[in-house]
């Protein structure tokens, strides 16, 4: 009975030890073909676009993948950088692109570590990925001089990224983050009863195995302590039924921070849906927050 425990134990602790740091991912060309079907964004006007494909070297030897969108008319030097979520690749973030390109800013997608042609490393949930954003920062900065204005949106992981980049980072004007968790321990031990049927008390023994096989523990991934420390301004965007990152996760993080924040809350979408759900919403909401925190000229709808 013991061994068979055991072998039980050892076998849920490798399969959400894996799940969370090689997790199964969605092939750009599929997430590609997806979003165009299904109208995320416009297939046509992507390709009409003027784009730049290139790679960055990231402080830990891998290359980052990433693709410079041009917008129509002029641009007043102020880029977005899009971070997409867990699992995903840099196509999930054309349609919020369509919407900065509109807003006249450059836009920059790319594939996180261990994700679409981006070199193979753990996922850390956003620990190692806020020193990739932060490389991408630089190179903006370096190509584009320091008065550019930098502006990055991320989705789920890629949101929480986009926060916990603030830790270690300034120059960004402002962040938009949609269904972010404010906490990667409390979002692991809801979603393990939830959605693995695995016990909670496995949790910490998990954040052990992450540290030994990647370098970080589960407690240095919690935006919310990031967001209590940042002056700067963040929009938390979250769909309504999110069951799978809680949309109390959101709203914490907006009690917490103590001033240049906003709260767009979603009805009828769940994870990662807000934009798909109310997309005229979205953009007027982000609209809105840019004109009053960015310091960027937002271009008006046509």
């Amino acid at each position: 009975m013991l061994r068979m425990f055991l072998i039980w134990l050892g076998g849920c602790i490798w399969f959400f030890s894996n799940m969370i740091l090689q997790p199964r991912k969605v092939s750009n060309e599929r997430i590609f073909r997806i979003g165009a079907k299904t109208g995320r964004f416009d297939e046509n006007a992507y390709y009409r676009t003027k784009k730049k494909r290139f790679t960055i070297l990231s402080d830990y030897g891998y290359y980052i993948s990433c693709e410079l969108l041009e917008p129509e008319g002029e641009c007043h030097n102020q880029i977005v950088i899009l971070c997409h979520g867990f699992s995903q690749g840099k196509y999930r973030s054309l349609m919020f692109a369509e919407i900065f390109l509109r807003m006249g800013f450059r836009a920059i997608i790319y594939d996180h570590r261990n994700h679409g042609l981006s070199g193979k490393a753990y996922t850390s949930m956003g620990y190692y990925e806020k020193f990739d954003l932060k490389k991408i920062v630089d190179w903006c900065i370096k190509n584009y001089g320091r008065d550019c204005k930098i502006v990055t949106h991320g989705e789920s992981m890629g949101a929480a990224t986009a926060i916990l980049h603030l830790q270690i980072d300034n120059r960004v004007r402002c962040v938009i983050a949609d269904c972010p968790y404010s906490d990667l321990k409390e979002l692991l031990k809801y979603q393990a009863g939830r959605y693995y049927h695995i016990p909670i008390f496995l949790v910490p023994l998990e954040s052990l195995i992450a540290f030994l096989r990647a370098g970080f523990w589960f407690g240095q991934v919690a935006p919310i302590k990031v967001v209590k420390e940042t002056d700067t301004p963040i929009l938390f965007i979250h769909g309504k039924r999110d069951r799978f990152v809680p949309t109390e996760m959101s709203v914490e993080m907006y009690k917490a921070k103590r001033s240049k924040k906003g709260l767009y809350l979603v009805a009828k979408a769940g994870h990662a849906q807000a934009c798909a759900v109310n997309k005229a919403g979205y953009e007027k909401v982000m609209r809105r927050f840019l004109e009053k925190y960015s310091g960027c000229v937002i271009r008006n709808p046509l």
